[in-house]
């Protein structure tokens, strides 16, 4: 009979492999199993190129609720590759308690494409938030430099509506 380690062994080698149906799955049982080992797996895959794998381990990572998620998160939704395809990362980092994370979700807002945009503005009507003036200084200076040069999805977004938002910190 397998020990617990070769079956963790086993799922994490299904859910890199290349069945989609089988990965699915094996990230389904995995995220169930939800030991150390488990959120180890996941932090390491937010860093890796793959998008499907990443989107996967941060959904797991939302659903165990594991609040040391929140960093690598952020460091992931913030590399440059991952631009445009993070918008699932941005919802997972939303599941989390983000009441420190103003500052970020209005520069995911100003910087990212547009599902990690709406993503990062639901979170952003949808929260309490505790800030610093030096928060909003900074969220200030960054919207009038985004207004300069708006990319069409914060156009699409409604720029009077950021506006809106920035205005009432």
């Amino acid at each position: 009979m397998p020990n617990a380690s070769s079956s963790l062994e086993s799922l994490r080698n299904q859910a890199l492999g290349p069945d989609p149906e089988a990965a699915y799955e094996a990230f389904e049982a995995l995220t169930a199993i939800g030991t150390e080992e488990v959120v180890q797996f996941y932090l390491y895959l937010l860093e890796t190129a793959e998008r499907g794998w990443r989107n996967r381990a941060a959904m797991g990572l939302a659903y165990l609720g594991d609040e040391r998620a929140v960093t690598p998160l952020l460091r992931a939704i913030q590399r440059p590759e991952t631009r445009g395809s993070n918008g699932t990362m941005v919802y997972a980092l939303t599941q989390f308690d983000c009441r420190h994370l103003l500052k970020e979700l209005f520069q995911i807002v100003f910087q990212q494409g547009y599902e990690a945009q709406l993503m990062a503005l639901m979170a952003i009507e949808a929260q309490d938030f505790e800030y610093s003036l030096e928060d909003v200084a900074i969220i200030q200076q960054q919207w009038g430099v985004t207004q300069l040069a708006p990319s069409t999805s914060l156009l699409e977004l409604g720029l009077e509506n950021i506006g809106e938002l920035v205005e009432e910190l």
